[in-house]
């Protein structure tokens, strides 16, 4: 009988060393090692040297209570700490002209490319969350017949955003809708 396993990468992958990414993410933070880059000066020295002019910049928030999670937007942990003692603006991620360009294959940048960008980034930061989080999956899969297969370094907080269903055959995708319910329980299994 078929089967499909689902369980935490025990081992994941950072992406902002594993992936080429379209921003540089810069954080200050006394106990963690976070981003891309630990600038020893102010945010503000460094966002004038390192986000020239038609740059897209975004706020970078953590919440550290019971592990740590981050955020373009500081509205999602108002809800949680509405004291405001356990969140905080950690860092900025910035994508340069340069780097949109580059990116784009463009000589001039448009206002949806830059719009794009910051979709990217976004979605950047998104995997980042998730990678902090232990939210990295792989999957076992043993066919009736045949091979066991399995894949690991699937970024998601749902089945369908890990992309898992992509890398299975269309007979298993109720095997690992099932695994993905079962899947704290099956870990170590």
């Amino acid at each position: 009988m078929a089967s499909v396993k689902i369980l935490r990468d025990e081992d994941p992958g950072n992406p902002r060393k594993e992936y080429e990414n379209l921003g540089l993410m810069a954080c200050w933070h006394g106990r963690y090692t976070l981003g891309d880059v630990q600038p020893k000066e102010r945010p503000t020295e460094w966002l004038k040297e390192h986000a020239p002019k038609g740059s897209v910049v975004l706020p970078l928030f953590l919440f550290d209570h019971s592990g740590i999670t981050m955020s373009t937007s500081a509205g999602r942990f108002r809800a949680q700490d509405s004291a405001g003692w356990d969140w905080g603006q950690v860092g900025n991620i910035v994508a340069t002209p340069q780097a949109m360009k580059e990116n784009f294959m463009t000589k001039r940048l448009t206002k949806e490319q830059k719009k794009l960008a910051e979709q990217i980034l976004q979605q950047e930061v998104r995997t980042y969350d998730q990678y902090l989080q232990g939210q990295v999956w792989g999957f076992i899969y043993k066919p009736d017949k045949g091979e066991e297969d399995s894949c690991w370094g699937f970024y998601g907080d749902t089945l369908k955003d890990t992309g898992i269903l992509d890398h299975l055959p269309a007979g298993a995708y109720e095997l690992a809708k099932e695994a993905w319910e079962n899947r704290y329980s099956q870990q170590g299994g």
